[in-house]
């Protein structure tokens, strides 16, 4: 049945691409057969520049993930062939990361699976050395699949394979390290202090992280690697919340806060409160501001943070903060709406694996 689809002109391929407006029309077709794959990818690469990220979520099926729509509010039919039974501790630019039995990273892209197609290639798997602390924590490295809790790439490796770079926290402590994969054979270890890194990012060509006290450190690992903290006031975080740096549609740097706030009811459900905060850079030096709104823009946060204009998106709300766990968070009346309909709550709530956030890849920068 394949062949007769791949066997439809390319003309009338385009025509048929060219009515679709949603980006699960685009998966749906692509599903098709190997032809219509790769017609729907170079379409989606020129009218679709921007993608609103989707929240993959893992299936009844074992290794099977599907996609879930802000948008359109529903599962996509489309099924991602993912076997990995551990943890995913990024997402960038449409690659998902994880860490293997030994403690080796791998970059697996989903989208890069041809359907029908078996077997690993560049576009699709990257396999790197074994993250291990230069004093491993035998406890912590036996028998936490947390080993590694967030990562992040600073390019698409389909687009930079000779110029990405991963930087990871890692261990008990939740240090720093980093690989520059053309050119390192193995992880490169930040400056052991006592500080403990809340979220990494990579803004204006240079990783930056944060630690539990709200100090920023600025990474340079391009050439000779140049670790420093930035002159700045320290916003007056906790030091036991949850940290996200992300950037803004307007190029800023944010620091999201999440804390939560303990009551003396064991039952009971502990509020949330969420503070953001912006770098301002002067030639004065830089500071931390507080915001109350994010005006037209959209965060999602969580193993990937990435920001969008909310109008591009019907359906995508504005000045709120999408979390993979807490739902919506709307800045101007301080409250939380679910993200799922009702009829998917309890497939999430049974998934064998945390959902994570992720951004189709089809426009490579």
């Amino acid at each position: 049945m394949d062949s007769d689809w791949e066997r439809l002109p390319r003309d009338l391929v385009d025509l048929i691409l060219q009515r679709f407006g949603s980006l699960s029309d685009y998966f749906k077709f692509g599903a098709a057969c190997k032809a219509w794959y790769s017609a729907a990818l170079e379409t989606i690469n020129c009218m679709l520049p921007q993608q609103l990220p989707m929240l993959m979520v893992s299936n009844d099926v074992e290794d099977i993930w599907n996609l879930y729509s802000i948008k359109e509010k529903k599962l996509l039919p489309l099924q991602l062939p993912v076997p990995y039974k551990k943890p995913f501790v990024g997402s960038s630019y449409g690659w998902l990361v994880t860490m293997e039995e030994d403690f080796s990273v791998s970059l697996l892209n989903p989208f890069y699976l041809v359907p029908g197609k078996k077997g690993c290639n560049p576009s699709a798997f990257i396999a790197l050395p074994p993250v291990q602390p230069p004093k491993p924590n035998v406890f912590w490295a036996q028998y936490s699949d947390y080993h590694i809790h967030k990562a992040v790439l600073s390019a698409n490796p389909v687009s930079s394979p000779d110029d990405y770079m991963v930087m990871v926290i890692f261990g008990a402590y939740f240090h720093l390290a980093f690989i520059r994969p053309s050119r390192d054979k193995e992880w490169t270890y930040v400056s052991q202090d006592w500080r403990q890194y809340g979220d990494a990012i990579y803004y204006q060509d240079h990783f930056y992280a944060v630690d539990q006290n709200g100090r920023l450190l600025y990474c340079d690992v391009t050439d000779k690697p140049i670790f420093k903290y930035l002159p700045s006031n320290q916003p007056q975080v906790m030091d036991w919340s949850k940290k996200y740096l992300v950037k803004s549609i307007l190029g800023e740097l944010l620091l999201v806060e999440r804390i939560k706030k303990w009551t003396s009811e064991e039952d009971s459900d502990h509020p949330i409160e969420i503070k953001v905060w912006k770098l301002i850079i002067s030639c004065e030096g830089s500071k931390w501001m507080e915001i109350k709104s994010i005006g037209d823009s959209a965060l999602f946060l969580g193993d990937n943070n990435s920001s969008v204009i909310a109008s591009n998106f019907p359906g995508c709300h504005p000045n709120s903060i999408y979390f993979t766990d807490l739902g919506v968070y709307d800045m101007e009346t301080g409250s939380f709406t679910p993200h799922y309909t009702t009829d998917n709550v309890r497939r999430l709530k049974m998934a064998r694996q945390r959902p994570i956030w992720i951004v189709p890849p089809f426009k490579p920068k």
